[in-house]
Parts: C-alpha cells; sequence; structure tokens
C-alpha cells in the first residue's frame, strides 16, 4: 500500500493536488466498478484514453487519479475535481500505462512470497481461472479479476498486481495476442504455477500455426517461481505431446481422469479421485469441456492441501459467468437463452453450439458474428463455421456483422436459405428475431468482443425476463 508521496517517487511524477501522506488501498481502471474511495487510473486500452471518465471516477467518490502530464484537457480536468472534492489526490505523470505498470512490477516484488497461478490458453482461460478460484477462496483470500473482464494485458494485469498485499495469494489470466508478449507478462506475475488450458486457432493472424501460438504460450515457465509447476490440458493434442523439461515440472491433466461421464438434460455427471479417494459429482453444466478445467483445478487444489470437502464445495457451486455459455430461462420457463457472447473464437463457437444442441427445446436459433482475430485464414474458418451446422440440429441462422456472408456461405449446405437471415444492422437482427421467438425456443449467441453482441442479450433478458 503506497502513499500519494510514495507513488510520486516511483513514478517520478508530481503531486498535484491531495494529502501527500494517503494511503491508497484501492486502484481501478474501470471508473464505473468498486470506485468507492479508490484510487482511478485512467489507462488508454484499446483505443480508448480513459481520462474521459477521470470526473465521473471523482463523482462517484474516488480518492484520487493520475492524470498524464500532455493531457489536452489538463487544466479543465483539475480545475473540475478540485470543485468536486478540495482535498482529492492528484498525481500528475509522464505516461499513466507506463506508470501503472512500474508500480506493478514493484509491488511484485515487495509481495514475492505471494503465490500466483498464472493462467493462458486459446480458449478457457476465464472458465478455469473461476472454478480454481472458487475452490481456493474456501481456505485463502485469494485475489481473482474483480470483473471477469478477461482482458488480460500488460497493463490491466499491472492494476491487478497492484492489490496484492490484501491477499494471500492470486489466480490471474495471461493472454497474449502478439509474439514475444508472455515473456513480459511471465516477468511481471512471476507466477508459482503456470497452466495452458488448450491450443487453439485464436489470433492466427499474429502466429501464424498452432505451433507458434503454443510456442509462444510456454513463455509463461520464463519466471515461474518456487513451485515451478506448468499444468497442461493433456486432451490438447500438442500439450500432451509436450516433452519433460529441466526448468519445471509438467503436470497432465485429462478429462480420461473421471469416469461414467453422463450427459443429459439435467447436465453432467461423473466421478474423479480427490485425494485418491472416488468423488461423485452432479453438476448443472452443459458440457464434458468443462471436465479438462475442474481436473486441473482439482490437482492445483491438492498441491495447495485444500481440504477434500472444501474443493467439493467449490466445484459443485461454480456457475458460468455472464457472457461465457451462460444459461438464463425465462420466468415461464418455456424459453431458454444462452449467452456466449463475451468473445469467439472457432473451438469456442463450436464448444457452445454443440452445449445448445444437447439442451432440449422446440426449436434452435443461433445468433453469430464474426469470430476475432484470424487475418487471412479468416474466410475460410468463418465459412467452416457455417458447415459446422451440418452436425447439428438448429432450426434458424441470425447473422450480423463482418464475415457474416462467409459463414452463409458454409452453411449453405446444410440449411435452407430461408432460415438463414443476414441483417445489416444488429437493431434490424433483433426486430426480426423478436418476431420469431415462440414458446419452447431456444436462442444461442456468440460473437467477438468487439461486436458488443451483449447489447442483443440484454433486450431479450429485459423483455422475456430471463434470469
Amino acid at each position: 500500500m503506497f502513499t500519494l508521496k510514495e507513488l510520486e517517487k516511483y513514478t517520478n511524477g508530481r503531486i498535484i493536488n491531495g494529502n501527500k501522506n494517503k494511503r491508497i488501498t484501492h486502484y481501478s481502471v474501470n471508473h464505473r466498478f468498486n470506485m468507492k474511495d479508490g484510487f482511478y487510473v485512467p489507462i488508454d486500452f484499446h483505443g480508448v484514453n480513459r481520462e474521459i471518465y477521470i470526473i465521473d471516477s471523482v463523482k462517484l467518490g474516488g480518492i484520487g487519479f493520475m492524470i498524464d502530464k500532455n493531457s489536452t484537457n489538463y487544466g479543465t480536468i483539475i480545475n473540475e475535481a478540485k470543485k468536486i472534492n478540495p482535498d482529492i489526490c492528484i498525481l500528475e505523470v509522464d505516461s499513466v500505462n507506463d506508470s501503472i505498470y512500474s508500480l506493478a512490477k514493484l509491488n511484485r516484488k515487495l509481495n514475492i512470497e505471494k503465490p500466483i497461478v498464472g493462467i493462458t490458453g486459446s480458449v478457457g482461460k476465464t472458465t478455469m481461472s473461476c472454478i480454481l478460484s472458487n475452490i481456493l477462496k474456501k481456505e485463502k483470500k485469494v485475489f481473482h479479476d474483480f470483473d471477469n473482464r478477461n482482458m488480460n494485458t500488460k497493463v490491466l494485469i499491472s492494476s491487478d498486481l497492484m492489490h496484492l498485499e490484501n491477499y494471500n495469494m492470486a489466480v490471474i489470466e495471461m493472454g497474449t495476442s502478439k509474439p514475444g508478449n508472455m515473456t513480459m507478462l511471465s516477468e511481471l506475475v512471476q507466477p508459482s504455477i503456470g497452466v495452458i488450458t488448450t491450443i487453439g486457432t485464436a489470433h492466427l493472424n499474429n502466429f501464424h500455426t498452432k505451433e507458434n501460438i503454443l510456442k509462444d504460450k510456454l513463455h509463461i515457465t520464463d519466471y515461474l517461481k518456487d513451485e515451478k509447476i506448468l499444468f497442461v490440458n493433456s486432451d490438447n493434442e500438442l500439450l500432451d505431446n509436450l516433452q519433460k523439461s529441466e526448468n519445471y515440472k509438467i503436470i497432465k491433466c485429462s478429462r480420461n481422469q473421471a469416469n461414467n461421464i453422463i450427459e443429459d438434460k439435467e447436465g453432467i455427471s461423473f466421478e474423479v479421485d480427490i485425494y485418491n479417494k472416488k468423488t461423485k459429482f452432479n453438476l448443472q453444466l452443459f458440457s464434458s469441456h468443462y471436465l479438462s478445467s475442474i481436473i486441473i483445478a482439482i490437482r492445483i487444489a491438492e498441491h495447495y492441501k485444500i481440504k477434500y470437502q472444501n474443493i467439493i464445495d467449490g466445484i459443485r457451486e461454480f456457475k458460468p459467468i455472464d457472457g461465457r455459455q451462460k444459461i438464463l430461462r425465462n420466468i415461464d420457463n418455456d424459453l431458454i437463452l444462452i449467452d456466449d457472447s463475451y468473445s469467439s473464437s472457432f473451438e469456442s463457437a463450436k464448444l457452445g453450439l454443440d452445449t445448445a444442441n444437447k439442451l432440449n427445446s422446440n426449436r434452435k436459433i443461433a445468433v453469430l458474428g464474426k469470430m476475432a482475430a484470424y487475418g487471412e485464414d479468416a474466410d475460410y474458418l468463418h465459412e467452416e463455421l457455417g458447415k459446422y451446422f451440418n452436425n447439428l440440429s438448429f432450426d434458424y441462422l441470425y447473422l450480423t456483422g463482418e464475415y457474416s456472408k462467409r459463414i452463409f456461405k458454409g452453411a449453405l449446405t446444410c440449411f435452407d436459405e430461408k432460415k438463414i437471415k443476414k441483417f445489416k444492422t444488429q437493431e434490424l437482427l433483433l426486430e426480426d428475431l423478436e418476431n420469431n421467438i415462440q414458446k419452447g425456443d431456444l436462442i444461442y449467441i456468440k460473437a467477438a468482443h468487439t461486436q458488443n453482441f451483449s447489447n442483443i442479450v440484454n433486450e431479450l433478458k429485459n423483455k422475456y425476463n430471463f434470469i
């Protein structure tokens, strides 16, 4: 926990206003989330300079903020902030992004004894981190990304690391979209345990091959400390073929470690050994792909000697979060909405469609947008996604956004053209969809994060009382 004066020293910044001895205990890059008594860090992220939200952060009870010295609205922001709160803590820095990164590296060094589980992979990072955190929190005070935003980049991980002193350990997602970034993240996080969930096609535009993606993900081990263990999902062929390393221990986990697996309309049931004791689960999860993450979470929990019953309870209490295969039903229980809108890759879209296909419903409607970051392979993979409906029993396919024509082309191989609907805007899609929905229908929604399909989900939730 740094004082304002210490922040000034470690960022080479300058205090503009506020008590230099004020101790900062909470840092936020999201002005809408838990801002009360927080210190706002207006990062420049995904092309948006968040200094436009500084005044909102002050109004919401923030105790202070950083500001770039070259901000075009420097004077206006400071004067308005001081009018709202004359005691507001204001720290001027050369670069907000560089400053929070430097502070995070220092804070990790000061809390180096705190174990961190770093999780990477093409698909399933958030599911893995949520299941594991659910278990570990039964006995430890665990930092896990406050709002599950899954925006795991240098600057956002930096803001997470600023909270280490308040916790016993942390579970942090580490995602990269460009070669070389993982080494930098590994140095920043210095995980005690690394996890690779799977190697898929996400970000092929930058890596070109799955082998290159694996090579980059393995850099999570560059700065492994203490235990120096890498857990991998050996259901993935590339991960299963990993060879032993002299620098760290590899533990391969597979859904094959579970027995008597049954999938039905009630969910999934299976048996798995925990501390060599056969344990049965009946979970309201509708796909066996969760098993890989559950098995890894169990083995990590055993490593940290979490009590047997707490492991069981942590798994049983897990529920998918918004935007990631979250199954919602309306109040009358005659409609099903699967919110898988947060992000999309070829592998995750197929998994989501498979899950929807297994559920009982009158009709099935898929609402799809583009998948992210495929470069020269984008046309081919979007067509292949359309062709994948040949394996499924869907009644309608709704499309909008970039690559709609490619999905449409692929889907024509197995769909009646009248059942495939393309729209120029989400608004037009939603209008037609609402006119089409009937009692007993299932609606599955999936697209890249940039398409904001959460707007479609929210409209449907409000109109049809999904909970």
